[in-house]
């Protein structure tokens, strides 16, 4: 993400979208009473299920979609209020990429970034200049001749992407463009967003069902179910820390490791059964360790994990500890040494 970048550059001021019901259908409440706001420069990820409601608020970015309520800011520019003329002036800011790719099959990799710059009419200089330019940056300008048959999938989202950047956007849309892609390219397309992110300080806003594409480049998040929004925030907050079930229950965040809960049940007849959750640099600090050496106790780790969140490590222990006279300030101990800590409820 681009240094000291605060500015608010995306704003949704409680929109609303609902879409009416004819004689066959009913009404639909696609979105309802949604805030957020998006930093310049950052990466912010929309997670939910289908029917979130997620493919209706990125429309209104870009004024595909007009709420019903509400307003859509860019850049201190409403979107709902603009002119076709103005409007017309804000797409060219804004590029999008799709799980379709949406090329032109008959034209070559070049000819699919050049003619939508033609018909903006751009000098033909420019337009060579910028053809080359994010070919480049998306790894395929040695295949500028080759046409979309003979590219893969990760390939082919790559010039999508590259015909994106070649129109110079401020903001990026990423309407799951990863959910048609295997593992490997998912992860390759994710790390050229970040790239693109670093370099040349374009906003990004992604919209998806994936945990992975979160987790790997987004700096904040918001949760949506149901057209609403669940919770927003630092996308390492609410992995580590999630206020909603609902979150909880997409996230799969039992934190419990598939421990059987008849083992917890029993383990906590004469222990406590602890989550430890280890962010950043403490992930690598050897606290259980140091919490043995201190208290003269001996912890059973039951499960553990860890994972990045924008490469930021996060590791999760589940353990169990006696019950004695010092397990509160084992605790304590523990969280002076900067991990957070929590007592598994009483499993029936």
């Amino acid at each position: 993400m681009v240094e000291n970048a605060k500015t608010p550059f995306i704003t949704f001021n409680h929109v609303s979208k609902t879409f009416k019901g004819t004689s066959t259908t009913k009404e639909v409440h696609a979105v309802h009473d949604v805030s957020i706001s998006v930093d310049q420069g950052e990466i912010f990820g929309v997670i939910g299920y289908s029917g979130a409601g997620k493919s209706t608020l990125i429309r209104m970015i870009n004024g595909l979609e007009t709420p019903t309520e509400g307003s859509v800011m860019i850049d201190d520019q409403d979107v709902t209020k603009l002119n076709k003329e103005k409007l017309a002036q804000l797409r060219h800011k804004i590029g999008m990429i799709f799980q379709n790719y949406n090329l032109l099959k008959t034209a070559t990799i070049y000819q699919n970034i050049t003619i939508p710059l033609k018909l903006e009419k751009l000098p033909t200089n420019e337009i060579k200049q910028r053809a080359e330019k994010y070919l480049k940056i998306v790894g395929l300008w040695d295949r500028r001749n080759s046409y979309p048959s003979q590219l893969s999938g990760g390939q082919s989202q790559r010039v999508a992407v590259a015909r994106a950047l070649a129109h110079e956007p401020q903001i990026l849309l990423s309407d799951e463009a990863t959910s048609a892609l295997d593992p490997e390219t998912t992860s390759s397309i994710l790390d050229l967003l970040k790239d693109i992110n670093q370099k040349l300080g374009i906003t990004i806003f992604i919209i998806t069902h994936e945990l992975d594409v979160v987790k790997s480049v987004c700096d904040k998040v918001a949760v949506m179910e149901s057209g609403e929004l669940v919770e927003q925030g630092r996308t390492i907050d609410i992995f580590t820390n999630p206020k909603k079930a609902v979150t909880r229950q997409f996230l799969g965040s039992s934190d419990l490791s598939g421990v059987p809960a008849t083992l917890l049940a029993e383990t906590q007849k004469h222990n406590h059964v602890l989550l430890i959750k280890f962010i950043g640099n403490e992930a690598s600090t050897p606290v259980i360790a140091q919490l043995t050496k201190q208290f003269h106790v001996e912890p059973n780790i039951m499960a553990g994990s860890i994972e990045y969140l924008k490469e930021q490590p996060y590791g999760k222990l589940l353990i169990s500890i006696e019950n004695n006279d010092s397990y509160d300030a084992e605790i304590q101990y523990l969280k002076d040494k900067g991990v957070i800590v929590e007592e598994v409820e009483q499993v029936e």
